[in-house]
This record gives C-alpha cells, sequence and structure tokens, in this order.
C-alpha cells in the first residue's frame, strides 16, 4: 500500500470549491514535485498532506492508517513528518537555538542534539552563523535555516512549499545539494511544490500537475513534458 494517500480529497474556502476529488498514492522514499500555475491550489494541497489544515471532505492514509476524523492519529502522524513553508518563520533566539527547538520539544539528550545541529549547519551552510540571532538574517539565510531545523528531527516525511522562492543562486544550490543528498539516501519521502521546472525535473521521481484545484496527471518526467495529457497540462 502507498506511504500517503488520498481518496477524494476535496477543500472549500467561502462556499468555494478550491480543490476536487483529489486521489493521490505516494510511495515511501518517493520525490514528488507538485507543479501548476500560480492559483492552483498546490500550497492548499500540500497543507493538508501535512496535516495542517483539515480538508472538506476525502480520505488520507498515512502509512496504511486512516487518519480520516481521529485527532490522535493526525498528531502521532504529524510528528513523523517536517513542513518548510515559502516564508518560514524563524524565532528570536541564535540559529544553533531555532534548529534545535524541534529536538528539545522530543527531550532528546542534549549532546545528541548538539551532533545533530552541528551537522545539519554544515550540511545547509550555515555552520559559521550557528550564535547569529535568526533574526537578522537574509531571507536565502533563513530558508536555509528553516531547512536545517526540519530535517535535523530526521522526519520520515518532508514537506516543502516552493522551497526555493526569491533566494538567491548560492542559496538554490546549497538547498538543492541538501534535497540531493537526502534523495540519494532514500531514507526521506519528500513532497514538494515548486514553480522551477527545472528543478522539478531534476529533483522528483515523479510530478503531479495541478490545474485549478484539480490533479490533472500524475508520472514521470517524460510522462508530464513529453507526452502531456491534454492542452492544459502542454
Amino acid at each position: 500500500m502507498a506511504f500517503l494517500k488520498t481518496v477524494g480529497i476535496c477543500q472549500v474556502f467561502e462556499r468555494r470549491d478550491i480543490l476536487n476529488n483529489i486521489d493521490l498514492e505516494i510511495d515511501k522514499g518517493e520525490v514528488l514535485t507538485l507543479i501548476g500555475p500560480t492559483g492552483a491550489r498546490k500550497t492548499t494541497l500540500i497543507r493538508i498532506l501535512a496535516l495542517l489544515d483539515k480538508p472538506y471532505s476525502g480520505r488520507y492514509y498515512f502509512d496504511g492508517t486512516d487518519l480520516t476524523g481521529s485527532q490522535n492519529l493526525q498528531f502521532e502522524s504529524r510528528r513523523r513528518t517536517a513542513y518548510v513553508q515559502q516564508r518560514p518563520i524563524v524565532f528570536t533566539m541564535n540559529v544553533f537555538d531555532n534548529v534545535a527547538c524541534g529536538l528539545k520539544w522530543r527531550h532528546i539528550q542534549s549532546s545528541v542534539i548538539k551532533r545533530r545541529v552541528d551537522e545539519v549547519l554544515e550540511l545547509v551552510g550555515m555552520a559559521d552563523y550557528w550564535n547569529r540571532t535568526a533574526k537578522t538574517l537574509s531571507g536565502g539565510e533563513v530558508q536555509r535555516v528553516a531547512i536545517a531545523r526540519a530535517i535535523v528531527t530526521q522526519p520520515e516525511v518532508l514537506f516543502l512549499d516552493e522551497p526555493t522562492a526569491n533566494m538567491d543562486p548560492v542559496s538554490t544550490a546549497k538547498i538543492e545539494e541538501v534535497l540531493e543528498l537526502l534523495i540519494s539516501e532514500g531514507k526521506t519521502t519528500i513532497v514538494m511544490t515548486t514553480h522551477n521546472m527545472t528543478q522539478g525535473q531534476r529533483l522528483a521521481s515523479r510530478l503531479g500537475v495541478i490545474i485549478s484545484g484539480k490533479l490533472i496527471q500524475t508520472g514521470g518526467i517524460d510522462d508530464i513534458f513529453i507526452y502531456p495529457q491534454n492542452k492544459e497540462v502542454a
């Protein structure tokens, strides 16, 4: 069975349907990239998958468990995931403590926290900034801290909403390098949205095209870019 699965997911906002009957399956260790024009509702869908928002209707299965209607099961599953939003928020503390907060909330031993935070800060190229107040960082640096904060908890599923939007080329390259490393290890299921078609093709094992709240087509890179299902996808 798929690791993540939605059946007939719909979302409504101000009495308007903004997601329509989303049926989606994502395998463990897969990298799925959601692409589509601005306003296609990619963020709406990824927030539902990340258990941050509740759908209006439909069912959602996480690792074979139906989470529909159970707050306890949703909470337990959410602890197995991490989510990085397009414009992440950092806390009024230094970079090290920002990255460490998820581990502290999980009551991880201090020595383990230091080792893991040091490792991920090195990974995202922010090791020299560990004592900087996070609020003083540039947008690209904040995004790298947010990525570090997400992966330091070693989530089973990593959700990324436009992870390199409005970032400088150096920061973009560093984030893609980190994602490529996670992908090569094959332990983390990654679901991301992007407007960057080149990035989507390079990182994804499968693509999903969303247009006007509908999942029009899913498939490999050739399926989407060489054999689009219809004119909308093309």
